[in-house]
């Protein structure tokens, strides 16, 4: 199987969304295109506010490292809480 389904908390609007999405994309491309899907208006070129939580693994998810190194699998939490 080469994609996962995780678990999306909006806190910013208190909503939670299962999504599908492929296990070998990065963290940048998984944010990039959430924040471009659900209108998140995340800053992307702004490195700073870049950046979701995941829970299960529990960790910060940023950067060139795919959801399948960074260990996620299906159930996985992510979490759009910005400062």
């Amino acid at each position: 199987m080469n994609s996962i389904i995780l678990i999306f908390k909006n806190n910013v609007v208190g909503t939670t969304s299962d999504i599908e999405v492929p296990k070998n994309i990065t963290a940048n491309e998984l944010i990039v295109g959430l924040n471009a899907g659900l209108r998140l208006g995340m800053n992307t070129n702004n490195s700073a506010e870049c950046y979701l939580c995941a829970q299960n693994p529990r960790n910060l998810v940023r950067g060139n490292k795919t959801l399948e190194e960074l260990g996620f699998r299906n159930g996985t939490v992510l979490i759009y809480n910005p400062r």
